[in-house]
């Protein structure tokens, strides 16, 4: 059996100790010690556990909000990391290699899996390269939070003949899924309901006999917050007032057109991560309904992508341009050229194939602010259908509201924290422009995307920038808090000497991948073969 092989089965001997990337604190000073991975013994998995080997590992602006707040991050729950260090890494491809006595009738060695990075064990959240240490190490050991949660098992089975890398972008790609995706409330339900109005009140008590109305002057109303708060004909003054009082996933429905015309100020990281919602577009209930039923890019539509240049950025034009029924018109902005010129070179050649219009604009081209937003409005007449904001900049949602059509749908996909205020158009929010906002993803999307991988039908590969080994992986992560790379960097812990390179440069450092690479020095399967045979 030939050495790859061997690897690919997890044939070969554990060693005794293994290096992974532990995080002590904020701050890339405490990614490591002295800038180099930590040494940790290998061990026998305990009865509740399985021990994996880390085959690929994508690294991700997540990483890089964990390194900045340390252990004040949300997600870490105050964990002391100076005391209990995790390992980063969540984009993970692995291969089981020990089974702990527990799970003996339900793994086996050589076994592949991806990880679904949201866990959930007894109502209680336990993220993979958070509160349980994550895949930027040679091995990683797993327990029941992740093999028997609340949704059965966050891992799903990876087919022999997946990439690795291909299998490991899956995470951040099932990311990108669930924002086009969501499953969202669009009438109100049996929670508590609030309506203001001072006119059809009989009509409002038949309809909803359980909610609490009170008149626009907002006289008697009560501490607390709403599940669905509904304003027919709202004014910028009742919106401002209530908005703080819708709960997590609560909506405000808002029949009718503006009374007065004028600025909310909105807390949109509490659109992105608490799912607060703002309705309207019709003049009763039902019309708000139906136009708000759309997620996903409209069919023969224009979308704008904003801030796009980046990793994510560019999963979602891959998408937009992949997609069946999917937009007519592609446009990207992002402050660097260069990053647009990579999008190019990536699809343009897809976009002419599916007959989709693909235009980048970066904002050296342009004399001024004014003259680049000319021209993107000039590029579709009337407003985008979609607009999807890349960039965590809460000041760029009501400029994506000026270039949005009526009945748009902005997507804020960018991680914009809660707080985050931004003074949005009443009138914007009454002709129907729904903002939605989405954070991380659920196991159903990783697994769609996984199946789409396997199915030939989306190339993750075509995400990668960069590559590079384990010892690499710091410089990696700096590269991407810098975005040095216009794709993402994926390591091969496995490889820990691979020095951090640009795909463009691998066929001339790495000359046993020559001619396995794809059009415009995309990585692929076939190179990534090639890499493991050599170094395995």
């Amino acid at each position: 059996m030939s050495p790859l092989n061997e690897y690919k089965e997890a044939r070969g001997p554990l060693p005794k100790q293994y290096d992974a990337w532990q995080i002590f604190g904020s701050g890339f000073e405490n990614v490591g010690k002295e800038g180099k991975p930590v040494t940790l013994p290998v061990r026998d998995p305990a009865d509740n556990e399985i021990m994996l080997r880390v085959d690929a590992l994508g690294l991700c602006q997540s990483d890089i909000k964990i390194i900045s707040q340390g252990s004040k991050h949300a997600r870490l729950r105050g964990r002391d990391l100076a005391k209990e260090p995790t390992v980063l890494g969540h984009e993970c491809a692995a291969t089981v290699v020990k089974v702990g006595k527990n799970w003996e009738e339900k793994f086996k060695a050589g076994e592949r899996y991806i990880v679904q990075a949201d866990i959930y064990y007894k109502g209680v959240g336990y993220a993979f390269g958070y509160l349980i240490s994550g895949g930027l190490g040679q091995y990683c050991y797993l327990d029941e939070r992740a093999l028997d949660g609340d949704e059965g098992c966050y891992l799903l089975p990876v087919r022999a003949e997946t990439g690795y890398s291909q299998a490991a972008l899956s995470e951040p790609w099932a990311c990108v899924e669930m924002s086009y995706n969501l499953i969202e409330r669009l009438e109100p339900g049996d929670g508590d309901v609030l309506i203001v109005t001072d006119i059809e009140l009989d009509q409002w008590r038949a309809e909803y006999p359980h909610a609490r109305i009170v008149p626009r002057s907002l006289d008697g109303l009560p501490e607390g917050e709403y599940d669905d708060i509904i304003v027919p004909l709202p004014s910028p003054d009742i919106v401002s007032a209530l908005a703080p009082r819708i709960r997590k996933k609560g909506v405000m429905y808002l029949p009718g057109f503006a009374v007065v015309d004028g600025t909310v100020s909105l807390d949109i990281g509490r659109i992105h991560y608490d799912d607060v919602r703002y309705y309207g577009g019709g003049n009763d209930l039902e019309s708000v309904k139906q136009s708000n039923t759309r997620h996903d890019l409209l069919e023969g539509g224009s979308a704008l992508f904003m801030g796009a240049g980046g990793p994510m950025g560019q999963m979602h034009v891959q998408r937009a341009v992949e997609i069946a029924m999917g937009p007519e018109l592609v446009v990207v902005t992002d402050l660097d050229r260069g990053r647009l010129d990579h999008i190019e070179r990536r699809f343009g050649d897809l976009a002419k194939h599916k007959g989709v219009q693909l235009v980048t604009l970066a904002a050296s081209q342009f004399d001024s602010p004014e003259a680049m937003n000319a021209r993107i409005r000039e590029l579709a007449h009337g407003g985008y259908d979609d607009v999807i904001v890349m960039a965590p900049v809460a000041k760029l949602v009501p400029q994506a509201l000026s270039f949005a059509a009526d009945n748009a749908v902005v997507n804020v996909f960018a991680g914009v924290g809660i707080g985050s205020m931004a003074d949005i158009a009443l009138r914007d929010l009454c002709r129907g422009i729904k903002i939605i906002g989405s954070s991380g993803s659920r196991i159903s999307d990783l697994r769609k995307v996984l199946e789409m991988v396997e199915r030939s039908e989306l190339n993750t590969n075509l995400s990668i920038a960069a590559i590079g080994g384990l010892n690499a992986a710091r410089e990696g992560l700096e590269g991407v808090n810098t975005a040095r790379f216009p794709g993402k960097t994926v390591i091969y812990p496995q490889i820990p000497d691979l020095p951090l390179m640009p795909v463009e440069e691998v066929e001339e450092r790495v000359p046993e991948v020559k001619g396995k690479m794809g059009p415009h020095a995309a990585w692929t399967k076939e190179a990534e073969q090639a890499l493991l045979e050599k170094y395995v």
